[in-house]
């Protein structure tokens, strides 16, 4: 079941097939992009890849592998390439690897949040290392709001 479930999230997502994507999620299922952020809810995670995923990239391409599932919590290594829309980065292609963590209720995604380098993308587009370092800052302010345990604890 899980597989199938990472299989059709993948498939949906490459085809911008946003109505699929989000009937994958409970009706207050979150989406926790690492590019984009957090989108809540149905209508918010549809949006989401018509609005961000497809306004910015082309001919994706997403596999999971390497599944592992232990009561609700799911994990899966995937390989995820897409060529840039973006006007200054246009035709550039960019792959990387990360780990998608799927949290399920009632065999529907609760949460779905992502580990991925997303410097790897940058680097891959020839984004400037200044606008690099201001988007750094913000994934490290979006992780510390997202776990405020990570400020908390000595390291």
């Amino acid at each position: 079941m899980f597989e199938t479930l990472t299989k059709n999230f993948t498939r949906y997502v490459c085809q911008n097939d946003g109505e699929n994507l989000s009937n994958l999620f409970s009706k207050d299922g979150c989406y926790h992009d690492y590019i984009y952020g957090n989108f809540k809810g149905r209508k918010n995670i549809s949006t989401m890849l018509s609005d961000y995923f497809h306004r910015d990239g082309e001919y994706f391409f997403w596999e999971m592998y390497d599944h592992a599932l232990e009561n609700d919590l799911g994990y899966a290594k995937y390989r995820f390439s897409f060529i840039s829309k973006i006007p200054e980065y246009r035709g550039q292609k960019v792959v990387v690897p990360g780990i998608g963590c799927f949290e399920l209720e009632n065999n529907l995604i609760k949460n779905y949040s992502e580990a991925v380098n997303g410097g790897l993308a940058m680097v891959q587009l020839g984004v400037n290392p200044q606008k690099m370092e201001k988007v750094f800052l913000k994934w490290l302010k979006r992780s510390f709001n997202d776990d405020p345990n990570l400020i908390k604890k000595k390291l």
